[in-house]
């Protein structure tokens, strides 16, 4: 059974991001960080119908140590500036060209996803890129159909 829905090519450019930034192993705690980083952008009205939220895994769980294993919740960074206190950081995501999965936005879907995007990656003839971070991406739009994407950086 397929985990996407759909996939497609794209170029991204790099692009400013205010995140939150979570160190641990990766699970439950991650989707509490998630949650939090919502309620914060809904607090200062940063959250709205095109709201884009990016969750970026920095670390190979196979291998980092689990303890050591972080977690960035990302949106672009406002344009006006934000008081932000020492939680909210700002950087800058990698652009480039990435393969995008569709999926179905539920645990296991987004599970299925991780387990299997890097063998579908090469089926569909493309070369994974390690030096950029693999990203979910929650725009509201696609999460009110139930949907999110999955983006494979790829040269």
């Amino acid at each position: 059974m397929k985990f996407y829905i759909q996939i497609r090519e794209t170029v991204l450019p790099s692009r400013k991001v205010i995140y939150v930034r979570r160190t641990g192993a990766y699970g439950d705690k991650n989707r509490e960080l998630m949650n939090r980083f919502k309620i914060w952008l809904r607090e200062n009205r940063l959250y709205d119908s095109k709201t884009t939220i990016w969750a970026v895994p920095l670390d190979n769980p196979f291998l980092t140590e689990p303890g050591l294993c972080r977690y960035d919740v990302c949106t672009e960074k406002p344009e006006n500036g934000i008081d932000s206190g020492e939680e909210i950081q700002s950087r800058e995501l990698p652009g480039g060209r990435y393969i995008v999965f569709l999926i179905w936005h539920t645990a296991e879907a987004v599970a299925a996803a991780w387990e299997t995007c890097f063998e579908e990656t090469v089926l569909q003839k493309y070369m994974s890129d390690g030096n950029r971070p693999v990203m979910e991406c929650y725009r509201k739009e696609l999460v009110d159909r139930h949907c999110c994407e999955l983006y494979v950086p790829v040269l």
